[in-house]
């Protein structure tokens, strides 16, 4: 089974919002770049319903990040989102997928890609997108997932 490949950080807002439509997570994510002042955000589908949002405004410690997380879990009134925050609260860095994922029965989840970007991109946006992409050329250069590495 090939690995699954996820970015971690402790300084970049980053937030996994599964079983919500697309529409309530643009609210919640304008809700908290308007409240934590996060300069901008990019949304990423991981699969139908079920979206990565990344904030473009660095904290310097991580309980700043943790801070911002635990009320966006809270606002969403969602168990998958606060079950999710909490485990990136223990681990103290959040870790988004940015690789296929394999599914039974021999299926993929795709490479998250992004539908919806709104405000500034040039700080940690830049360096989550630049990460990304260094991740998924390596993996397909080792040629571990074959076509499901390709879409951007």
């Amino acid at each position: 089974m090939p690995p699954v490949i996820g970015l971690s950080h402790k300084h970049i807002v980053m937030v996994d919002l599964d079983g919500m439509p697309l529409e309530k997570v643009k609210r919640l994510a304008d809700l908290a770049l308007k409240r934590f002042r996060l300069g901008g955000y990019v949304i990423l589908e991981s699969s139908p319903n079920n979206y990565h949002v990344v904030f473009d405004r660095p904290f310097r410690y991580w309980s700043e990040t943790a801070r911002v997380m635990a009320w966006i879990a809270i606002m969403s009134n969602n168990p998958n989102v606060k079950d999710w925050v909490l485990m990136q609260e223990i681990k103290e860095a959040s870790t988004l997928r940015v690789s296929p994922k394999p599914t039974n029965p021999e299926g993929y989840k795709p490479t998250p890609k992004i539908v919806y970007q709104y405000g500034s991109r040039n700080l940690g946006i830049k360096a989550y997108l630049k990460a990304r992409e260094e991740a998924l050329k390596l993996l397909k250069e080792l040629k571990i997932y074959k076509e499901q590495t390709t879409q951007t």
